[in-house]
């Protein structure tokens, strides 16, 4: 990724400030159960679970479920204080699923390597991304996934809906980018994945603001 311009250097600070310490994370612990059960895991449960990456799993609600199935998890995400929480969380945890876990920069994934990732997974996350940074990652999954793997990942679709382009995901409903579906399409074109599956739908009573999308690597 060329070097951030202005307004995805205040994206990352703000993310970084924001999500260190959080009480949101206590409250989204609480629906984890329930989402999973419903839909999350009959929306990803096909996919191969040999080595997952999730990115910006915050105090790793979904990651606990993700190590339920999982041989290998990777943990990524920009603050340390939540890659600390995981570790804490998880140093008893009995196996046989093993853990690695890394703070990046918030736009790249310099220490998984090419072809390593069997599934790829973000959820209440990239919803705060700016679009730029949605394009890295997305070019970043396609490195690091295996031909045949896929990924499941969250992301806003304020843009599709706002009036005013120019407002920052603080000032937005939920903390919204201006990141949109199509935009999310555009990117895994470009990236060479091909999407399996995605629809748009409410958070909290916001109708059609995000947009979740299953994806593969050919």
């Amino acid at each position: 990724m060329h070097e951030p311009d202005e307004r995805v250097r205040r994206n990352l600070e703000e993310n970084r400030r924001t999500w260190s310490e959080n009480a949101y994370y206590d409250a989204a612990e609480a629906v984890i159960d329930e989402q999973w059960r419903r839909w999350l895991w009959p929306w990803i449960g096909g996919s191969d679970f040999t080595r997952v990456l999730e990115l910006a799993p915050g105090h790793g609600r979904n990651s606990a479920k993700l190590a339920e199935h999982a041989g290998e998890l990777v943990l990524v995400d920009i603050n340390q204080s939540c890659i600390d929480h995981c570790r804490a969380r998880f140093a008893a945890h009995p196996g046989p699923c093993r853990f690695e876990y890394h703070v990046n920069d918030g736009l790249s994934l310099p220490m998984v390597a090419d072809a390593s990732v069997t599934f790829v997974y973000s959820w209440d996350a990239m919803v705060h991304f700016e679009p730029a940074v949605v394009r890295g990652y997305v070019r970043e999954f396609a490195r690091v996934l295996r031909r045949g793997g896929r990924g499941a990942i969250h992301v806003s679709n304020f843009g599709a809906l706002a009036s005013d382009p120019h407002t920052t995901w603080g000032e937005n409903p939920h903390g919204r980018s201006q990141m949109s579906r199509a935009l999310l399409h555009a990117y895994l074109a470009e990236s060479g994945l091909v999407l399996v599956q995605d629809f748009v739908f409410d958070w909290e009573g916001h109708a059609d603001i995000d947009c979740a999308a299953l994806f593969a690597k050919p």
